[in-house]
């Protein structure tokens, strides 16, 4: 029998709720620590400023969100996301239209979206955060690379460019990527320029291999990465071990792209330089992407430039009245790069030509790269150096300030100054950013409606004829064909009788004809052609003019076609 005395000193104290409460020393060392995780960036009045910036930028990019989180998707978004609902087991049933030569990272980022329910509005706003990141990114680079005011007055173009403002709403490739990508380049100049330690190899082999997997394209970059080792090391960049681990790096996380592309493709880079640039190489499908450029073409972004920096000078009737952005523009490109003109036998010697090198060979480079394999024009293709192009339109401001201190102004009101300038001349960025966003409002939401549609009234298994392939696969969550059968690049495009024979075997369920994308003739022909097996029951207009119609077939009455 235990005694009373053993029980009490077998019994657990019971704390008092004083005891309970954490001594104020821990909390704050506690709330010290996280303070510091957020705000131990922040050292002087630059850093305070570029907060405001951040926060606004931020802000304004939860506007975008708002206005755009219900729009529908354009094609080239549709095509990642309705891959991602595929590889997220949304329709076992459905196609496989992935194109293997894209790298795969976007679309499994937004199949872990859909898998813990977060899906497309989720994935949206990663792309917001993604976005501020990319301001947050271009401060800290701009300042290892040159100077606080510089990077200061930069992250506020970047913060206020149309192209940044109208692609936060648009779930595409090329924010994520370049953002990855400004990521690499700021530890690339951690590591190899500035020579701060082994792990910034690491970390930029890693940030560049994932830039490629949301993007191939990005590969263009990795000119300029060597054009700058020659220059600063000759050949000796050979022997550099830190550039060794980089490309260790990288290899090893693109090995799964390099796998998939070598098997529906063959070898990846025979296959994408003759796809690509249209140089004799070896292609499973024999395809060749590009047709050589016209020498007219190469230019084609250098001559958007007015457009690319102040969207106001697309209004413009003359190339005489063109906007303060533009001149300020062509003042900095000259007076920051005239050393590199004047000086350029001491490329080898110089650290500020050298670096003046980089950001002159990385900008024209991209320019004319796009040009050959782009140019159709696609302003968000350049958005990697859209920093570096409000880089050289600060770039003159800041050389004011000696004359500013004359009146005895104190720096922090120096740089309000200038900034205030700067965001005056960026108040129509702002106007036309939001401008488009609204213009573009209801795009393509006949497309949203029809897909919809669809898989209320159709089964997981059934599979419909259409065009708009990927937004009407994305919203129906069947599997679609289009008209030629093509539903990925890779697949060679068919004509009529081959898609009788389809239907005849394969037996879809709807034929979706729409306004929105470019048909052959005898397309739009088909159904009126086909009246007898083809009944429209569902269709989408504006002010009683048909834009897209559903048909559905019925098959009781097919004996031919």
């Amino acid at each position: 029998m235990e005694t009373e005395n053993e029980e009490s000193s077998t019994t657990e104290k019971i704390p008092t709720a004083e005891e309970l409460i954490p001594a104020p020393d821990s909390i704050g060392e506690r709330k010290k620590s996280i303070k510091n995780f957020f705000t131990k960036w922040i050292k002087d009045d630059y850093d305070k400023l570029f907060l405001i910036v951040l926060i606004a930028a931020f802000i304004i990019r939860i506007i975008v969100f708002t206005k755009t989180q219900d729009q529908a998707l354009w094609w080239d978004a549709a095509d990642y996301l309705a891959s991602a609902k595929r590889w997220a087991g949304f329709n076992p049933h459905l196609i496989d239209m992935w194109y293997y030569r894209r790298g795969f990272l976007w679309p499994l980022i937004s199949t872990i979206f859909f898998k813990v329910g977060l899906g497309e509005i989720g994935i949206r706003f990663l792309v917001v955060l993604l976005s501020t990141g990319i301001v947050f990114i271009t401060y800290l680079l701009v300042t290892e690379m040159f100077n606080k005011k510089l990077a200061l007055l930069t992250s506020i173009g970047v913060t206020f460019s149309w192209i940044f403002l109208f692609f936060t709403g648009r779930p595409l490739t090329n924010l994520p990527a370049t953002f990855f990508f400004l990521t690499a380049l700021l530890f690339f100049w951690k590591g190899y320029v500035n020579n701060k330690g082994k792990k910034y190899f690491y970390l930029f082999g890693i940030f560049y291999a994932l830039a490629i997997l949301i993007r191939m394209q990005y590969l263009m970059f990795g000119l300029s990465f060597l054009a700058l080792a020659i220059v600063k090391e000759k050949l000796a960049f050979f022997k550099n071990k830190g550039l060794w681990i980089a490309i260790m790096m990288f290899i090893i996380i693109l090995t799964p792209q390099i796998i998939l592309h070598n098997m529906h493709f063959g070898n990846p880079l025979l296959d994408l330089t003759n796809y690509y640039l249209g140089v004799e190489g070896v292609s499973k499908t024999g395809e060749v992407g590009v047709e050589l450029a016209k020498t007219s073409d190469l230019f084609v972004y250098i001559n958007n430039l007015p457009y690319i920096l102040d969207a106001n000078q697309q209004g413009y009737s003359t190339l005489f009245i063109i906007s303060p952005l533009f001149i300020l523009f062509v003042i900095g490109f000259f007076l920051f790069f005239i050393d590199l003109f004047l000086g350029f036998d001491k490329i080898f010697k110089n650290k500020l030509i050298q670096k003046k090198f980089f950001i002159f060979f990385w900008i024209i480079s991209t320019f004319l790269f796009l040009g050959y394999i782009a140019p159709h024009l696609e302003q968000r293709y350049i958005m990697p150096i859209v920093p570096f192009l409000f880089f050289l339109v600060v770039y003159p401001l800041t050389l004011i300030t000696p004359y500013l201190k004359k009146f005895n102004l104190k720096n922090t009101t120096i740089i309000l100054i200038l900034s205030i300038i700067l965001i005056l001349l960026l108040i129509s960025n702002i106007k036309f950013g939001f401008s488009l966003i609204e213009s573009k409002e209801n795009s393509y939401s006949e497309i949203k409606q029809a897909g919809l549609w669809v898989k209320q009234n159709s089964n997981p298994e059934d599979i419909i004829i259409g065009g708009s392939l990927p937004q009407l696969t994305y919203y129906s969550e069947r599997s679609t064909y289009p008209f030629d059968l093509a539903y990925r690049r890779d697949l060679p495009n068919l004509n009529e009788t081959d898609l009788d024979k389809f239907i005849l075997e394969n037996r879809p369920k709807y034929f979706i004809l729409s306004i929105y994308e470019y048909q052959e003739p005898w397309v739009f022909a088909y159904p009126e052609k086909h009246k007898d097996i083809l009944t429209p029951v569902q269709g989408y207009g504006l002010q009683n003019q048909p834009i897209l119609v559903i048909y559905k077939f019925n098959y009781d009455k097919i004996t031919s076609l």
